[in-house]
């Protein structure tokens, strides 16, 4: 089950990306998006990294890949 939702996610950010003035027009211009470069940057950041979570997932590697985030979140919230 994870190989089918790995492999959909990286369809969905090649997807996102390829429809990405369609998808900023509807979301629209928020103002914390402005931060990002504006709605089409965001939705490339987002779906750059839903692309290399999904490979991370696909392949297995996802204690490597979220290692960094290991040192940033707290012993007690991890469970």
């Amino acid at each position: 089950m994870t190989t089918f939702l790995s492999i959909c996610g990286i369809v969905a950010s090649i997807l996102l990306i390829k429809f990405r003035e369609r998808t900023a027009d509807m979301l629209g211009s928020a103002e914390w998006m402005n931060y990002f470069g504006g709605p089409y940057n965001f939705i490339i950041i987002v779906s750059v990294i839903m692309f290399f979570t999904c490979v991370s997932f696909l392949f297995g590697i996802t204690d490597i890949f979220f290692a960094p985030l290991k040192w940033l979140i707290p012993r007690s919230m991890m469970g």
